[in-house]
Formats: structure tokens, C-alpha cells, sequence
């Protein structure tokens, strides 16, 4: 039998023989050793990696900070970093701070540059390469995104924000958004957060689906600004209650010689919904009666004159697809015709 114990110290494996004449115990110690088994990865945010410097900035001059981390321990987990391409000499990495600066060349104005950076482990291990962006001059503001994208579902509150989106700024100077294309002044945008909003509620089943927006990112003071695009699809919502065409449905004449086979009447119902959320199943609340998928009512077995009234009442329901279902309902009403189906009899023997 073998048996493992762990203490705070180090796990420890503990032999034990069968009994018998000659038996003994051995205690082992094991000791658990880092394997490298983890790559360096990028920890910088927001992506893309985008700075600025001044065309004249001096040699030494801060531009980035990189930063990579690496699961695994010891010198397998020690990072340094490298600058592998880009930059035409005028910027150096510091390998073991991960500092992005400038070398003292000649800055090419509102160039820009594009490095390529790498980070290793003690090991050797390799991470994949980072690309950063480097303007020499002024930089508009840049959205973390080239394109937004998000399904909103209809009756979504008027005001209630349902996107914010962020521009990096690098100017130090305030920052504002707008919206350059509004579709009917549907939606609106907070000026110092870019939290989006629709001005009314909208309805899918009325109002258009899918709405394209254009929100521009400002500095102020100055021009500098750059747009990007938001789409906006509207989702449907089971908001809509299947409704019958009539509140009561009712067929007269019926002979008690009718079989299941035989079509009664017919019921219909409407959901103003889409999709999934309009399929309407019938349902009938009576055993006597059926009824089919597009609401044609049948005798469900033989039907009898001789009952009250000579009238079956009953309720139909139609429900629809959706999550939480709704569900909606009618009365039908079915009236016998007496048929001759009795034989007379004596009230006493002849």
C-alpha cells in the first residue's frame, strides 16, 4: 500500500509493506520543481499600443512602458525585453525595465513609426510580438476599437446607456464625443464619457432593425479628431399577446353522426411579435374536442344531442414561442342537431 501526506513544508510519500516476518517503513520527501512551461504575454491596455513624442525630444526620452507576464517561477519567470524590428534606429528598449525611448536621432515630424517588440523569458521562452505605434508631433484621439458593434433588444428604457465608448487622447487636453451621423436623432451621447443612448424607446416590430452610427472623438482645444463606427441591431422581445380574431367562435347544426375526421370550424389567433416569439401552438380545453396545428377544431369522439342546453361550450388557447411564453384565449361553442337516432319504445310489454 502507498500512501502521499503533504505537510507546509514539502509533500512527503510514505511506503508501507505488507506485514509479515520481515516488514519496515521508508518516509520519502518530495520536492515539486518549476517545469517552463509558460511564454511571456502582453499586459499593456488599452490595445492598440499607441504613443507620442515630440520631434525634438533629447536622447533618453520616455515614450512607452512595456510590460509582460509570465506564469512560471524563478528565472523562468524573469522578463527582459527587445526592440526585434521598426523604429530606424531613433528608439532603444530597456531590457530590463521594458522602457520604450528615444536614442537622439533625428525625429521625422507626424511620422509614424512602427515598432516591433518581444519579450523572453530566463529560459529563452519567446512571447509573441507586440506592435507599437509611435507619432512623432501630434496624435488625434484614437478609439480603442475600429468598430462597434452591439444587439440592443426593443422597449430598452429612453437614456438608459447601453454602449460607452473611449478614445486614448494623448495631448493632454480635454476630450469630447458626438455623434456625426444620428439616424432621426434616435440616439444620443454624453459628451465627456461617450456613453451612448437612444432619445425614445424603439419597437421592432414597427421602427427599422439595424441602425449605423458615426461618433467622432475630439481634443479641445484644436482639431484634432478621428470617427468611428457603431451598429446597432434592435432585438425582438416577446412583448406582444396572441390574439384571436373573435372572443367567441360558434358553429350551429352540428349531427351527432359527426366523426373526429370531421373539420367543426376554424380559429385563428395573431402574435404582432417575430420569429420564434409569434409561432402560435393551439391548445383546446375540452376532452371532447381537438384541435389542429392551424386551429381547425374535430370532434375528439362521438358527440350527444341529449345533453344540456344541446350545447357544447368550451375555451381554446393559443400560445406563442417565446421564453415566457404569453398566451391568449376564446370561447367556442358547438350546438347540436337532433339526429334519429332513438327507436320508439312501449312504456309497458304488448
Amino acid at each position: 500500500m502507498t500512501a502521499v501526506t503533504f505537510s507546509n513544508t514539502a509533500p512527503s510519500l510514505s511506503l508501507h509493506y505488507p506485514p509479515g516476518p520481515d516488514w519496515y517503513l521508508n518516509k520519502v520527501k518530495l520536492k515539486i520543481t518549476d517545469v517552463n512551461d509558460n511564454v511571456p504575454e502582453w499586459n499593456m491596455k488599452p490595445y492598440p499600443y499607441l504613443a507620442v513624442v515630440s520631434p525634438e525630444a533629447p536622447a533618453g526620452t520616455f515614450v512607452y512602458q512595456l510590460q509582460a507576464l509570465d506564469g512560471d517561477e524563478g528565472k523562468s519567470g524573469e522578463v527582459e525585453y527587445f526592440l526585434s524590428d521598426g523604429g530606424d534606429g531613433c528608439f532603444a528598449v530597456d531590457k530590463q525595465r521594458g522602457q520604450v525611448v528615444t536614442t537622439g536621432l533625428v525625429l521625422q515630424r507626424d511620422r509614424e513609426y512602427l515598432l516591433s517588440v518581444v519579450a523572453l523569458d530566463g529560459l529563452g521562452s519567446r512571447s509573441p510580438p507586440a506592435m507599437l505605434s509611435v507619432v512623432a508631433g501630434a496624435r488625434a484621439p484614437q478609439f480603442t476599437n475600429t468598430s462597434y458593434a452591439i444587439s440592443i433588444p426593443e422597449n430598452t428604457p429612453e437614456g438608459q446607456p447601453f454602449l460607452a465608448v473611449f478614445a486614448i487622447y494623448f495631448q493632454n487636453q480635454p476630450i469630447s464625443y458626438s455623434l456625426l451621423i444620428n439616424p432621426s436623432s434616435l440616439f444620443s451621447i454624453k459628451q465627456d464619457t461617450g456613453e451612448i443612448s437612444l432619445t425614445r424607446t424603439l419597437d421592432y416590430e414597427s421602427d427599422q432593425r439595424r441602425y449605423l452610427l458615426m461618433v467622432r472623438s475630439s481634443e479641445e482645444p484644436g482639431s484634432l479628431s478621428t470617427a468611428t463606427e457603431v451598429q446597432v441591431l434592435i432585438t425582438d422581445e416577446n412583448d406582444c399577446v396572441p390574439e384571436f380574431l373573435q372572443s367567441i367562435y360558434s358553429v350551429d347544426g352540428v349531427p351527432e353522426t359527426v366523426t373526429t375526421a370531421t373539420s367543426l370550424l376554424q380559429v385563428l389567433a395573431t402574435d404582432c411579435d417575430s420569429g420564434l416569439n409569434a409561432e402560435l401552438t393551439y391548445y383546446t380545453l375540452s376532452p371532447d374536442f381537438s384541435i389542429s396545428p392551424h386551429g381547425t377544431v374535430f370532434p375528439a369522439g362521438r358527440l350527444d344531442y341529449e345533453r344540456p342546453n344541446h350545447l357544447y361550450e368550451f375555451v381554446v388557447m393559443a400560445t406563442d414561442g417565446g421564453a415566457e411564453p404569453h398566451s391568449g384565449t376564446a370561447m367556442v361553442r358547438v350546438r347540436m342537431a337532433n339526429i334519429n337516432d332513438e327507436t320508439p319504445e312501449f312504456s309497458q310489454p304488448v
